[in-house]
């Protein structure tokens, strides 16, 4: 039985962070991506009293902005995906979602014809 078609390794990853130099400091741990996207800025915005019995009019008024930015990575060699997820455990304040998979690239018919 031969198998003739390669596997291509692709890594999703989703990252989100409150602080948008660790969002950049990914990208200059993880040199070898090409692709990526910056997505949208959540922001929450939400007040709360100074004084719960006294004085209703005055308030403090807190936002928190979250950054997210999307990437991906295509290997074939299975050894550069598990870098990747390798650098993404050591990253403080950085939330990653992180999805491999594989799929069957026939590059041998692709080049003869």
């Amino acid at each position: 039985m031969s198998f003739s078609g390669n596997f291509v390794y692709k890594c999703e990853v989703w990252s989100s962070s409150a602080n948008i130099k660790s969002l950049k400091l990914l990208l200059f741990l993880l040199p070898f991506f090409q692709r990526f996207r910056g997505l949208s800025i959540n922001i929450k915005r939400f007040t709360l009293l100074k004084s719960p019995l006294g004085n209703k009019k005055s308030k403090d008024q807190f936002e928190k902005c979250e950054h997210r930015m999307y990437f991906y990575l295509e290997s074939s060699k299975p050894s550069n995906i598990l870098a990747c997820v390798h650098i993404l455990a050591f990253l403080n304040e950085v939330k990653c979602k992180v999805k491999v998979s594989n799929k069957v690239s026939d590059w041998s018919s692709a080049r003869k014809g």
